[in-house]
């Protein structure tokens, strides 16, 4: 069988998003707990269906079970691993029916099983991946239903921990839903979420079915993709052990274990696979060392299989899975998430409904959003006292959020959407000297409109500089853009800064004056607009004007080096630019959409190819600017997964300006300034080495994982990334000529680099080690340089 499709969603958006089981609405419930009756220990997890159907449930954690039911006589059918399979005769009338079910172990055997040679597991697996071809072969569509209930918990939640749970963190958020799900071969899917239910912290919420199916050859993680146990190729992969044998019923059934620790993203645990037919009825498995998501520490599978009809033949399906996820940040942010699915009314190899597939895969009905009341006749899982209280909590907490203060390390939070970030308040550079500003930012409900701006004051340049942009988002899908910008500011030569960055350039000044950047005035306003005419190509058109000129030192103070001056501000070319943009982007992906059911709907990628974005930028005496020139450009940029050690992200791009450019728009490298690092930029770069009208340039790194120690607790997370970057810069003799006095900039053809970087260090950075391979300076031609949160 091919995979019960959302297995292009990650693992991560299943995290924050989801949670599955099946959902069946009759009149009156039959209720009560599961418990073996020799110890009378809860058993979890079990399988409940109604004979002769395909609706049924399973138990929770605590063997408590619930399932509804219509008036009129019922024959409830128990089964579980180990025991003998149990039935009871229900009639329902005008009350529900609380019924306790004592299921009486069936033989086990685990005495030691001698091996001479091959461990006989391994024939076991063979035949099981056999039985799986043929299974896959004769089943060609299906139809089902699931219930899901997601409970994720924090060391952040904004509501206390519930003094009777036994669990680790409070609860951040719950989300639920009921679904249906088709699919047809070869990989058309859909889901349909009739109802659904969350926290009021959780924006756009839903949940639908991540019904991860160990029959399928891999599970799509987002980070890796996890060859499967039972694939046609996870013999070259992985080792079996036959642990022993149980039953159910009369029916013998394998316990397996699974061995795929190594350098490979693979699974371990125990399979369960039966004697008569060789099915996969039951596995436990944990992802390994080298497959973990970012940020997880613990990622663990249970499912259960139980044997469907499409009248001619028999297929086991899951009927549940529950997924336990655990993890977290620097030991700042915690987490861990419960997800627990039951699958039922399985329709098999019959006919789809015409008009059931089409490019929305995730379809929320309008009306799917239910109160509590509806939850409390319908829900599969029963909510535990801590959850129940959980949505009244959140509910408080968000509506006091909406006009509270809150203050984090790095923002300042004054209701729901507006924010300030303290770290810029102060900067100092040899321009402005110390400086002085406040900044404010505002984003609507649904983020469609953003708003961000500052004030500020130089006490050395003695000059106000102030910004205000604006950003709108229109259309159901989101496809059209609108951004504009008026502003008089301080410009960064080549880039900007802020936060982090911008501190660490003001503690160099101070100190030690070396003021990183350059700079120049710029005053004027900007405006931009973008549509996606289809997802695959994208247009857009700006307008740009600003009054150029060149500033100057204005202070040499320092606090260590008080008697060396700072070296001067470089000048500019000054004068007067008003220009017109163009763009194309060029997206060959194949997209699909989910629809919220409130108008608005999103997409995603299912392929992984390149994209190309191309545009010219036209600045003309006829427009009143006082430069002539056009800017062409083209970008490719792209990643691919191939396997466990290739795993490629690059980015090549060409440049050409014809006409007379100033040399505050001369292009230049995406380089490294300071010990912090930018996306695919040159380590060992100096900043603006390299200036020219002319460039080329291309970028590759790749991401070998946790291949370093996976197995040393304190270096599992560590990533290894190796990176090559490769430029060429020109610069014409005309444009050379209409550079500014004292300014000379080296392009010197080609550079080339290389280097490794060492990602996850405490969950937060990644350490660069470049050498310079060509335009070897005198000195070191060697870099080092560190970021935040980049893997």
């Amino acid at each position: 069988m091919d995979r019960l499709k959302t297995s292009h969603i990650s693992i991560l958006f299943l995290l924050v998003l989801l949670l599955v089981q099946s959902s069946h609405s009759q009149d009156r419930k039959v209720f009560g707990r599961i418990l073996d009756s020799k110890t009378n220990n809860a058993l979890e997890f079990v399988t409940l269906k109604l004979a002769d159907t395909t609706y049924g449930t399973t138990s929770d954690k605590n063997g408590s079970y619930f399932i509804r039911l219509a008036p009129g006589a019922h024959k409830l059918v128990f089964s579980y691993i180990g025991y003998f399979t149990d039935t009871t005769d229900v009639f329902i009338e005008d009350s529900d029916i609380e019924r306790d079910i004592y299921m009486k172990p069936s033989e086990i055997m685990t005495e030691t099983i001698e091996v001479l040679g091959e461990d006989p597991a391994y024939d076991i697996i063979r035949k099981a991946i056999k039985y799986k071809r043929e299974f896959k072969s004769k089943l060609n569509e299906y139809h089902y239903n699931a219930y899901t209930k997601y409970v994720f918990r924090s060391n952040q939640s904004p509501i206390a921990a519930d003094s009777l749970t036994k669990e680790k963190y409070p609860i951040i958020a719950i989300l639920e839903s009921e679904t249906e799900g088709y699919f047809e071969k070869p990989d058309k899917y859909k889901e349909i979420v009739k109802s659904k239910r969350e926290t009021a912290n959780v924006n756009r919420g839903f949940a639908i079915p991540y019904i991860v199916n160990f029959y399928d050859e891999d599970l799509d993680l987002g980070d890796s993709k996890i060859t499967g146990p039972l694939a046609d190729d996870a013999l070259s992969y992985y080792e079996y052990k036959l642990l022993g044998t149980t039953s159910i019923d009369s029916t013998k059934v394998f316990k397996i274990q699974v061995d795929g620790s190594g350098l490979y993203p693979l699974f371990n645990g125990t399979v369960y696979i039966s004697d008569s037919t060789f099915a996969l009825m039951k596995i436990d498995l944990s992802v390994n060392e080298s497959g973990l998501p970012t940020a997880i520490d613990n990622l663990n599978f249970k499912q259960k299989f139980s044997s469907y009809t499409d009248k001619v033949n028999s297929f086991w399906l899951p009927t549940d899975i529950q997924i336990y996820a655990e993890g977290g940040v620097a030991g700042i942010f915690e987490f861990t998430g419960d997800v627990f699915t039951i699958i039922s009314n399985y329709e098999l190899n019959k006919k789809t409904p015409p008009g059931i597939f089409d490019e929305f895969v995730v379809k929320v009905l309008p009306d799917a959003k239910k109160d509590s009341t509806y939850w409390n006749k319908h829900s599969l899982a029963k909510s535990s006292s801590e959850e129940q209280k959980a949505f009244g909590l959140i509910e408080k907490k968000t509506e006091q959020n909406k006009s509270g203060v809150r203050l984090s390390l790095a923002e300042l939070k004054i209701g729901r959407n507006t924010t300030i970030y303290p770290l810029n308040f102060y900067h100092y550079n040899r321009v402005e000297g110390s400086a002085l500003e406040f900044n404010l930012s505002s984003t609507n409900k649904s983020r469609r409109a953003r708003f961000d701006s500052y004030i500020g004051y130089g006490f050395s340049d003695k000059k106000t500089k102030y910004e205000i942009n604006g950003e709108l988002t229109m259309g159901k899908d989101r496809s059209t853009q609108i951004d504009a910008s008026f502003y008089r500011r301080l410009q960064p030569l080549s880039f900007t800064i802020s936060g982090l960055y911008s501190i660490y350039n003001s503690l160099m000044g101070l100190f030690d004056k070396q003021d990183l950047l350059d700079y120049y005035y710029a005053s004027g306003y900007n405006i931009e607009t973008s549509k996606f005419l289809i997802p695959q190509i994208r247009v857009s058109i700006k307008y740009n004007q600003e009054k150029q000129f060149t500033v100057f030192k204005n202070t040499d103070f320092s606090i260590r080096k008080g008697d060396q001056p700072f070296r001067n501000n470089p000048p500019i070319n000054d004068g007067f630019q008003r220009l017109i943009g163009f763009g194309l982007l060029l997206d060959p992906n194949k997209y699909k959409f989910i629809d919220y059911g409130n108008g608005e709907i999103e997409r995603f990628t299912e392929t992984n190819y390149p994209d190309l974005e191309v545009g010219l930028d036209y600045s003309s005496k006829k427009l009143n600017s006082s430069y002539e020139f056009r800017r062409y450009y083209a970008l490719l940029t792209g990643a691919n997964y191939f396997n466990r050690f290739l795993n490629l992200s690059y980015k090549a791009g060409a440049i050409y300006f014809n006409g007379s450019v100033p040399v505050q728009a001369l292009e230049f490298f995406n380089s490294n300034n300071g010990v912090f690092r930018s996306d695919f930029s040159f380590r060992t770069m100096n900043y603006r080495e390299f200036l020219g009208d002319n460039l080329y340039y291309l970028s590759v790194e790749n991401d070998f994982g946790n291949i370093l120690s996976p197995k040393i607790i304190f270096l599992k997370k560590i990533r290894l990334i190796g990176f090559f970057n490769a430029g060429r810069s020109e610069i014409s003799t005309q444009n050379l000529a209409f550079l500014p006095a004292g300014t000379n900039p080296q392009t010197d053809k080609t550079f080339i680099e290389a280097g490794f970087g060492i990602g996850g260090i405490m969950d937060l950075l990644r350490l660069d080690f470049a050498w310079r391979l060509t335009n070897r300076r005198p000195g070191s031609n060697f870099n080092f340089s560190i970021s935040l949160l980049n893997y």
